[in-house]
């Protein structure tokens, strides 16, 4: 089997993954929330504005740090938003393991793990 062909199968065991699902799962319910996707749209506007203030060399106001401190405060506050941070990063150290595994097979290192006692990888070493 080809390299590509293997990628090719790899991507399709990762779109079937649970950590996906549960990621777009908590994803829908997040967006589908008026009060989540409320918090989600001003994060958002807000992330535009502080990119284009970095943009111009300019620093934030206190008051501007204190938006988006009541902003980081909100977003945490929300179950559902915190839902999806959960699950995107259990769907992020996946994929951190799966780029480790193959980083390890093309330095010709050895991976120790196996997917039965492994569930996120933290550099263990043979």
């Amino acid at each position: 089997m080809s390299v590509i062909a293997k990628a090719r199968e790899l991507g399709e065991e990762i779109a079937r993954s649970q950590e996906l699902a549960a990621m777009i799962q908590a994803q829908q319910a997040m967006l589908q929330d008026p009060a989540a996707k409320q918090i989600i749209d001003e994060f958002h506007q807000k992330q535009r504005f502080l990119q284009m203030i970095q943009t111009q060399g300019l620093e934030l106001t206190e008051s501007q740090k204190a938006d988006v401190e009541d902003l980081e405060k909100r977003m945490m506050d929300n179950p559902l938003i915190t839902e999806f941070f959960r699950a995107q990063h259990n769907f992020e150290q996946l994929l951190e393991e799966i780029n480790q595994i193959i980083s390890d097979a093309i330095s010709g290192g050895q991976h120790s793990c196996s997917d039965e006692s492994c569930s996120c990888c933290c550099g263990c070493e043979v």
